[in-house]
Parts: C-alpha cells; structure tokens; sequence
C-alpha cells in the first residue's frame, strides 16, 4: 500500500514550516497507513502536472493540498484535471454556499475571482468545507483514490477525517491498529537504547518521531496482535516512569489543562522571554477558562517591578534573567493572579543580548506550588523562536512532574 503526499504552494518553499505533513500523517495512523512520499510543489501548473502523473502511476492513495483558493496562482484543479484529462465543471451549488458564507461575513460584493473555487473535476465527490469557502474533492481512478483538499490546518483536518471510512474501507485497512506512545523530557538516543530489545523485535512496525521535550513512538500492528500493544505499553511505563505521558495522548498544553481539571488547581502563568506563548498555548485549549485565571507579560523590568512587585534590589543585583527573579516571578503570579500553582519564564532568547554569564538560551523557568518554590535553570539550542517555543514546553512538563509528584492543592 503506497501512500503520496502533495503539498501545493510556493510559500511552502519559502521557509514556511509544512504542518500539514504531520497533521495528515497522525490521521492516517489512526487506520495504520504510513506516507511513502511527501514532495512540496511550487504554483506551477506545469511542475504540479508532473507530480501528480508519477504519483499516479506509483501510488494507491494520493492526497494533494493547497491551491484552491481563488487566485490566479491557485491552480491544483486546474493542474490535476488536465493531467487525468478530465474538465473542470461549474457546480451552481458550491457557488450558492461560497455567497451565503461571504453574506454572513457582511459582505454583499462577492468578488466574481471566487467563483473560480465553484468548479471540480468532472466525475468527483464535493467535500463540504466548513471552514473556508474552497471545497475538497474525491475522485476514485483506476482503483486509486485522489483526495484534493485545501491547505490551512483547520479546513483539511475535517475534511481528511471525514474520508477515513471510505480510505479503510477502500483499502482493507481494519485490521490494523496503531498506538502512539509518548516519552517526554527524555533524548531520542536514550528512549532507543532503553527500548532497544523491543524495538529490535517489532523493528518493521516502529516509527519514532522526535519534537521539541517529546518522543513519540507509533506502533503499527495486525488487529490479532492487539494484546501486545498491553505488553509493550507496560515495558515502557516501567522503564520511564513519570517521564512516560500514556498512549493516543492529546498536545502537552491540552494534557496540562486535563491535569489541572482533574486536581481542581488554577494556573497563573508570569513570562519575560516567551512573550506570551505560554498563555497562547493554554488558552488555545477550548473550556482552558475553568483552569486558567490569566497571565503577565512583564517583558520589562519596569513592568517587572510595577505589576509582579519585584523588589528593585533584586533586579539589580541578579538581573532579570536569574533564578531569584524566576521565583519572585513565579511566588507573584500565584498570589496576584489567585491561583494555586504557577509557573515563570525569563531568559536570553537572542540573537542579541547575551553575556559570557548568560548566554543566548539560557531560560529561567521557575515555580509556584503550595508553599514550594521551585526554579530551573536551562539552556537551549536554535534561533529565537525555537528557544521560546522550547522554553515553554520544558515549563509545561515541570509543572506536570510536580502536579504529580505533589498531589492535591492543599
């Protein structure tokens, strides 16, 4: 079973990060298919021609992203009907959907450029976008089947989950499951030499997928080999212990929130480097405001000093980016913000403002829990959004470990 992917779009070539390949390979691990191929085509109906052609001749299942939209350098419809020599129709209905979705806009010109997105290939299925005014198509040819799907993350996730059961049942492809067990807080190389006596024996069936603080690790196996995925599981609990976050499980951020719920505790959250990433994070979560009392972004040491009360002393003599400052920061936000457990982020995300001392990425990351204060000191590697993105993280799976290992609010 070969499985292609495309992705359409010249800003993808542009050091834009290509999020729709690992969105559309978890799903497709629900249902045990793994990509083959992945290739990134520019807006060129010429290159996206020949793409498409060596893709169909080799493949059993190609899904092909982005150009749908109504400008003149969207042109994957065009491209992929010219290819399976097929016409592009006008379907009155989609056109009738993209008006009522603009009119509850309030917009009452309708600009005619959009209804270059009411035409599909001749001979396949409207998938409805719920999300965008581009619909998806299917088409089924020569036993193969093309999925034409838009590119932003919101409008191709439903859309790729909503043709799950025709692809399963197309493909045959219900008697295998797939889990995904995640590590976090441990390298790559030690999750393999901890696990290598396993992965050893399934070696055709593992993937392991690294990310910034998190290892997962997918397990493919014949529906009749189910009770293995018990065995494995707790191989790898006992060997990882509280760095072992379970199986299938949600976003960091999300299983933050969960945690939270479940402990009854409210966070807080104070951040210098990270600039608000940490509260864009949580509140990204739908229903984050039963947990979640707010945040303070206090980039400034004046602002430090104004609304977290940061004595000025202590600002002077350790500067901004030290663990005293971290904690003050952390014992703060949990008091002005009433909450039960906080955490703090102030560091060096670069490129400029370094010392020998203080390098770029060291991050302070400090917490508030009880009457504990607790703070980390870390350096990370990469430009200045990765050290903040990584920063993040790392402070989401402390204030987990010590959730955990403390237990209720007192």
């Amino acid at each position: 079973m070969r499985v292609e992917v495309i992705n359409i779009g010249t800003e993808l070539l542009f050091n834009r990060v290509n999020t729709n390949l690992n969105l559309i390979s978890k799903i497709l691990l629900t249902i045990g298919l793994k990509i083959t191929k992945c290739t990134i085509v520019g807006d060129d109906k010429e290159e996206i021609k020949e793409t498409f052609l060596k893709a169909f001749e080799k493949s059993d299942l190609i899904i092909i992203t982005g150009g749908l939209g109504p400008t003149f350098d969207d042109l994957t419809k065009e491209a992929i009907s010219e290819a399976l020599n097929q016409n592009l129709i006008f379907k009155e209905e989609i056109w009738n959907t993209i008006i009522e979705k603009f009119k509850k806009r309030n917009i009452f010109e309708i600009p005619e450029i959009n209804k270059r997105q009411a035409y599909i290939i001749d001979g396949s299925i409207i998938l409805e976008n719920k999300n965008g005014t581009a619909p998806g198509q299917i088409l089924e040819k020569n036993g193969k089947i093309i999925l034409i799907l838009p590119g932003p993350p919101n409008e191709l996730k439903p859309m790729l989950e909503s043709c799950i059961n025709l692809i399963k049942e197309k493909f045959k492809t219900h008697y295998i499951i797939t889990k995904i067990f995640s590590i976090i807080g441990v390298p790559e190389s030690e999750v393999e030499t901890k696990l290598k006596d396993i992965i050893e024996e399934n070696k055709e069936n593992f993937i392991i997928l690294a990310h910034p603080n998190l290892i997962e690790l997918v397990l493919t196996l014949p529906e009749n080999l189910k009770d293995k995925f018990y065995e494995i599981e707790s191989i790898i609990k006992n060997r990882f212990g509280i760095n072992y976050l379970g199986v299938d499980i949600p976003p960091l951020p999300e299983l933050i929130g969960k945690l939270l719920k479940e402990k009854k505790l409210k966070l807080a959250i104070a951040e210098s480097c990270s600039g608000g990433l940490a509260c864009k994070l949580i509140t990204d979560i739908p229903g984050s405001s039963e947990y979640f009392m707010g945040g303070f972004v206090t980039y400034s040491n004046i602002l430090k000093k104004k609304i977290l009360k940061i004595p000025k002393t202590v600002l002077k003599k350790f500067g901004a980016v030290s663990e005293q400052t971290a904690i003050y920061m952390a014992k703060n936000a949990k008091k002005y913000g009433k909450a039960d457990i906080s955490v703090s982020f102030t560091g060096i995300a670069g490129p400029t403002g370094a010392t020998l001392e203080k390098p770029v990425g060291m991050v302070w990351i400090g917490i508030c829990y009880k009457k504990n204060l607790y703070a980390r000191n870390f350096i990370f590697q990469g430009d200045r959004q990765t050290i903040r993105e990584r920063a993040v993280y790392k402070g989401f799976e402390l204030l987990r470990e010590i959730i955990l290992k403390n237990g209720k609010k007192s």
